[in-house]
């Protein structure tokens, strides 16, 4: 690194206006030290060298010397103690960082040079910085006066100025990035573009940045090849959500989260004629191999799948929202009879005080009410846990693996029961559960087809059916375990988990095929879908972001935003979770070929 001086390189000391010596840090020390000075006062060499050829010179150790003074107090080019030479204190420094340093050596150099014991301290600690590796360039703590007098400045160095272009991908980036994840709307990104030495904060500018950027996404997605998915089966969660009057459309592979499909409808149908050619074109057109579709009880869906697919059993409604209802009802039971207790102790206080046959009436009814509505909402709570059961895919307590058979039996039991208590809206929800009953438990049907050559596969390993089917339990359970603990976040079963892991190992541990086939258990078991939760959970993650929008002028520019939002939450790396480290695509296997979104938009990283 060079160092520039302002002034002279060897000034004389009248050119600096000192009455003393100036110091030769660096001189020969052969000679022993000098009496009072180094140089004679007004020599215009800096070093003995220079003044051995009888000129001035550039002083060739300017920045040795500017490191060498350290904080040392100059006081018109003098120490405070003249007297005390640098070969003196070079010598001080040598005596003190000895090895073999010997009892009262501090001492004895204080009496000998006249100073005090933290003064040797001092000089000892600032020559050793003379030794400190660091570096290169100026030390804040030395001070700015070379020996030869001249004051040293700062290094030069060139500010790097960014082109027009690399700002403006500077400000795209932080456009993008505050749109997502940030959610920042247009006034508050347009004070932190203020806050950026940036061109273009207006919010005319932002807007088309983020125009742009989503109808590039859109042709991003719009080429994307699942093809080469690496999961064996594909179902899809679909949905559909709201903003500012305009429907949106999901499809959502569960596995991954990933955001296979999506749709802003320009007029605003939902129906199956808008449904169909959505997931047409994913399966035609970008080579998604749909199997299944799990939803909601809406209307269109069931069609939507039966056109594509060519079946009436490749749609499965989502089992969380029966539930879901099914536990608001109860609550709702449990509050009714809540109100009617309150209302006979009422009545029977109004009795005690009164004692008529009137308020004693009263007092019957009320009691009459009150154990008929707690009767009421004490089955349908137990009617409401069969209903449960019917939709496992594995017992808890045994690891047996249901089939359709017996859930269909355990579910209808449910609504008979139902159906005959005394409530309306009780009645209701068994006609619903009878209605929907159709569409709730296809998942049976997917899961015994899959299971069926992996039965077989077992059979002719061991051929032991009592053996085989211990396996199988043991697999089953030990998923059914994760699956209370991941999913559902219930960590008391974390302890019955490792037993059931401990009791697994002693069937399969050491055997490479019964390993291999656990794992395709589990595979299949995970793959298995009965609620469509990874598109409510797209939805959860949507929604905050775009109802900090005020609304949007054309179906076109809300597409392109949806597009953006896509293209982000598919490239973005999970935190937490069963997916951490990785994004969406990264499970399903599709290489984009740049894993920053924004870079794949062309806004790479400025170095």
């Amino acid at each position: 690194m060079e160092y520039t001086s302002p002034v002279l390189d060897c000034p004389s000391a009248i050119a600096n206006g000192s009455d003393g010596p100036f110091l030769n840090l660096f001189g020969e020390l052969g000679g022993g030290p000098p009496v009072a000075s180094q140089f004679p006062v007004g020599l215009p060499a800096c070093h003995p060298t220079q003044g051995a050829k009888d000129k001035a010179c550039a002083c060739p150790d300017r920045q040795v010397c500017y490191q060498a003074l350290s904080e040392w107090h100059m006081r018109r080019g003098q120490y405070q103690r003249p007297d005390v030479t640098v070969y003196d204190r070079l010598d001080i420094a040598r005596r003190f960082h000895t090895s073999d340093r010997s009892w009262g050596e501090v001492t004895g150099m204080a009496r000998e040079y006249g100073l005090s014991r933290p003064a040797i301290y001092d000089i000892a600690k600032r020559v050793s910085v003379l030794f400190e590796p660091r570096l290169p360039g100026p030390v804040p703590c030395l001070k700015r006066l070379l020996p030869c007098g001249a004051t040293l400045s700062r290094p030069v160095t060139e500010a790097k100025t960014r082109s027009r272009a690399e700002e403006e991908q500077i400000r795209n980036r932080l456009i993008l990035t505050s749109v997502f994840p940030g959610g920042v709307t247009m006034r508050p990104l347009e004070e932190i573009l203020a806050e950026a030495p940036l061109e273009g904060r207006s919010d005319t500018t932002i807007w088309r940045v983020v125009e742009e950027a989503g109808a590039e996404a859109c042709q991003i997605l719009s080429q994307v090849d699942y093809a080469g998915v690496s999961l064996p089966l594909i179902l899809v969660d679909i949905d559909e959500t709201f903003f500012d009057g305009r429907p949106v459309l999901f499809v959502v592979e569960p596995i991954s989260l990933a955001l296979c499909g999506f749709h802003v409808p320009a007029d605003g149908d939902r129906s199956s004629y808008t449904w169909g050619p959505l997931l047409l074109t994913l399966q035609e057109d970008q080579h998604l191999a749909i199997c299944g579709g799990v939803g909601d009880a809406a209307k269109p869906y069931p069609g939507a799948f039966q056109a594509i697919l060519e079946r009436d059993d490749r749609f499965q409604e989502d089992v969380f929202h029966q539930l879901r209802d099914l536990q608001i009802l109860r609550r709702k039971l449990e509050r009714s009879a809540y109100r009617a207790f309150a209302a006979e102790y009422k009545a029977a206080k109004q009795w005690q005080k009164e004692g008529t046959a009137e308020a004693g009436q009263k007092l019957s009814q009320a009691r009459a009410k009150s154990l008929r509505l707690a009767e009421v909402h004490d089955e349908f709570a137990e009617y409401c846990t069969w209903v449960a059961d019917a939709f496992e895919i594995v017992d808890l307590p045994s690891g047996e693996i249901r089939d359709r058979k017996t859930n269909e039996w355990l579910l209808d039991k449910a609504i008979a029961a139902m159906s005959h208590l005394d409530h309306d809206d009780v009645i209701k929800m068994s006609e619903r559960l009878d209605t929907h009953k159709e569409h709730l438990l296809i998942y049976l049907d997917w899961l015994e087809a899959q299971l069926s050559p992996l039965r077989a596969a077992l059979h002719a390993y061991l051929d032991d059916p009592a053996l085989e089917k211990v396996v199988l339990q043991a697999v089953a359970h030990r998923w059914r375990l994760q699956h209370e603990i991941e999913s559902m976040q219930r960590r008391a079963f974390r302890p019955t988990l490792k037993r059931a892991e401990q009791e697994l190992a002693i069937w399969i541990e050491g055997d490479a095929l019964l390993e291999q086939w656990s794992h395709k258990l589990h595979t299949l078991l995970e793959w298995v879908q009965r609620a469509s939760s990874a598109v409510e959970n797209v939805n959860s993650i949507f929604k905050p972001l775009v109802t900090r929008k005020k609304h949007f002028d054309k179906p076109d520019t809300f597409l392109n935003f949806v597009a953006l939002f896509t293209l982000w939450h598919n490239l973005r790396v999970f935190k937490e979770g069963k997916r951490t480290g990785s994004s969406p695509f990264d499970i399903l296997g599709i290489d984009l070929g740049e894993k920053d979104w924004r870079t794949l938009l062309g806004y790479p990283p400025v170095q």
